[in-house]
């Protein structure tokens, strides 16, 4: 986890990611075909969209927020504390076990829906998804950006009494007098994470930009079909999976204006710092006086 502003088996059996380009697509394989698929987003970051290309794929059984990743996690923790190892490898009878409880779970959504593959949204929670791939090594991520301006509009936007989301409430708290501030914080927190768990796995992951699926659709489609290992997506509907309309340009927020007096200057030294590795425009200084 980085340390920046933050308050206080075929059915589950590349490029080195440079400083402010994404990972490229790993050879298909047998293997990699069927490999999950999982979306990582932080909330209020577009994952709709994304969500709603992926189902569109006849092959892809698409669930979002099951549970099963930080599942893992807590399973594999409770087979460290009963093996006597706080730290260090697992058991092979830790990962065995913690695999046939995911994939148990796995098999039963593909056979519901009559698909041979499963695709998750899943918020970014770095531990969770390292002990993921740990058990599943050809897991294929999808690591979704969306620029500060936009994650900030947006649960302002769905939420005009106020931030709820308790996502959002260790922030929040930290930063009680501007809510620009606290939703900055936790941008920077949630994109640093995901940044670096991208970076320590690059054969594993593809950068997706929310912005980048309106302004380069087809593009962007090409590029994470091919690292799916997946064939194109027709441009009609599947029968009985309604196509969800694609942002706008100006549906992304990424040209909003926000008030970044309110933003404190270390973190709005971090938000810029991100925002440059992942080729969005930085945040403007604050006026003088």
């Amino acid at each position: 986890m980085r340390p920046v502003a933050r308050p206080g088996s075929s059915l589950l059996g590349g490029t080195q990611v440079a400083r402010d380009r994404p990972a490229g697509p790993a050879a298909p394989g047998d293997a990699t075909r069927n490999a999950p698929v999982i979306v990582l987003a932080p909330p209020y970051g577009g994952a709709s969209p994304l969500g709603s290309l992926l189902a569109r794929h006849p092959d892809l059984a698409c669930t979002a927020g099951t549970g099963l990743l930080p599942l893992c996690e807590q399973a594999m923790a409770t087979w460290r504390n009963a093996d006597s190892r706080p730290s260090g490898q697992p058991s092979a009878l830790a990962s065995a076990s913690t695999r046939a409880l995911a994939a148990s779970i796995i098999t039963s959504i593909l056979a519901r829906e009559g698909k041979r593959r499963w695709a998750e949204i899943a918020a970014p929670s770095p531990r969770a998804a390292q002990t993921f791939l740990r058990l599943y090594p050809q897991t294929r991520f999808l690591c979704l950006y969306r620029a500060c301006q936009g994650a900030i509009r947006a649960p302002l936007d769905a939420s005009r009494w106020g931030i709820t989301d308790p996502a959002f409430a260790p922030f929040t708290a930290a930063y009680p007098a501007s809510t620009v501030a606290s939703l900055t914080a936790y941008w920077v927190t949630a994109t640093g994470n995901l940044l670096d768990f991208e970076r320590e796995h690059p054969q594993s992951c593809l950068r997706v930009r929310f912005e980048d699926l309106a302004r380069t659709p087809h593009q962007t489609t090409e590029n994470i079909m091919a690292f799916l290992s997946l064939a194109g997506i027709n441009d009609h509907a599947v029968p009985g999976q309604g196509s969800q309309p694609q942002p706008t340009p100006q549906d992304t927020g990424s040209e909003v204006d926000i008030p970044v007096h309110l933003i404190p200057p270390g973190i709005l030294a971090q938000a810029n710092d991100l925002l440059r590795q992942l080729s969005y425009p930085a945040l403007p200084a604050p006026p003088i006086g």
